[in-house]
């Protein structure tokens, strides 16, 4: 995931290639395209991220009741495509496409012949460029303040920076009339054997945030070290969870886990998403910086507790029965809303998370659900 979003190049052609042929629909004349009375195959977009393709959890099942003849078409990206195979409710027809080829990716929309689709992306001008080339009868996305990426709709819906992301996905659905009622939940895979789970009770520790600028919203390593020989010394096992991105650093962390007396499970890199998730939903608690695995972790139901720096725990917080978000207390934090909002703004709101804050929110999840 953090290959794609993080790739600059990839972020400069969709400013500066997106914005031009997205606005290029601008200077054509405006036809008058309601929905269509009949929908038979309906699109559902989301090229990259893992956490906000888990938001979308429950929304097919939505779409079904709404459309129950329509066939639901999911459009993903290489790196989320793992994502979407977790959703409760598969879709019948799964297309991967990569922005690294994009007359491709714009054949293979154009080929499922879509009757409606629905680009859940809210910045990608790539995402809107696929909804605007797709041939689809019916077109719905984001207007979001100052992308330049909504003329290619035939109906857009103001996108919120004050509310979670969810309840912007949910206003999507609402402009086709569909109520959203399935609750956001994700079910446990259970595809790993018994002898492959960490030792009981375990917590998990996923140190790694994925996009731009990552390292900002990530917490210092001597405080993660801390936590854990709280947490080793209350009788818990630790987890350390990453991707294969991750495994250098995570070994880094693993050994000073080790110089500080804590024997760390170190399992980056060795996991598949399924597998991970299957971990998580198993654990006695999950604590994570705001990434995807923090969203898998909570609709999985596992006590979560998410730490927030420059992001919003009203946008992107942790969603679940047993959640806890834990916020900077650093003056100016937070500040991201798209999530490359950084000129400008300090970057050193993950000091404002101390190590009590933390355990405090562990304690109250423990205590809660008991």
């Amino acid at each position: 995931m953090a290959a794609t979003r993080s790739n600059i190049a990839l972020k400069l052609a969709d400013r500066w290639l997106g914005v031009p042929l997205i606005a290029a629909f601008a200077a054509q004349p405006k036809r008058s395209r309601p929905m269509p009375h009949t929908i038979r195959r309906v699109g559902l977009l989301k090229t990259a991220a893992i956490g906000d393709t888990l938001l979308l959890a429950g929304f097919l099942d939505d779409l079904r009741c709404a459309f129950p003849d329509a066939k639901l078409v999911m459009i993903t990206g290489t790196d989320n495509a793992a994502a979407a195979r977790l959703l409760p409710a598969r879709a019948d027809e799964h297309i991967m496409i990569s922005p690294r080829s994009p007359a491709s990716a714009i054949r293979s929309v154009r080929a499922a012949r879509l009757d409606v689709i629905i680009d859940f992306g809210s910045w990608p001008r790539f995402d809107a460029l696929l909804a605007a080339t797709s041939r689809a009868r019916f077109r719905l996305g984001f207007h979001t303040s100052g992308q330049y990426r909504h003329f290619g709709y035939d109906v857009t819906v103001p996108h919120s920076n004050t509310v979670h992301e969810r309840e912007n996905y949910r206003k999507l659905l609402a402009a086709l009339g569909v109520e959203a009622r399935t609750p956001a939940a994700i079910e446990r895979p259970r595809v790993l054997s018994t002898d492959r789970y960490p030792p009981s009770p375990y917590a998990v520790f996923h140190p790694w945030a994925g996009g731009y600028r990552h390292e900002v919203k990530e917490w210092q390593p001597a405080r993660w070290v801390e936590l854990g020989g709280a947490l080793r010394a209350r009788g818990f096992h630790v987890v350390l969870s990453g991707g294969p991105g991750e495994r250098a650093p995570a070994a880094e962390l693993a050994n000073a886990f080790r110089a500080a007396g804590v024997d760390a499970i170190d399992v980056s890199g060795a996991l598949g998403l399924a597998e991970l998730a299957d971990v998580l939903a198993g654990s006695d608690v999950v604590v994570s910086v705001n990434t995807g695995i923090m969203h898998m972790a909570g609709l999985l139901g596992a006590r979560t507790v998410g730490l927030h720096g420059p992001t919003s725990a009203v946008r992107w917080g942790p969603l679940g029965a047993r959640v806890r978000s834990v916020i900077s207390t650093m003056t100016g934090c937070p500040y991201l809303n798209l999530g490359f909002e950084y000129a400008g703004h300090r970057t050193d709101c993950m000091d404002g998370i101390s190590v009590e804050a933390v355990l405090a929110a562990i304690d109250e999840l423990v205590s809660s659900s008991e």
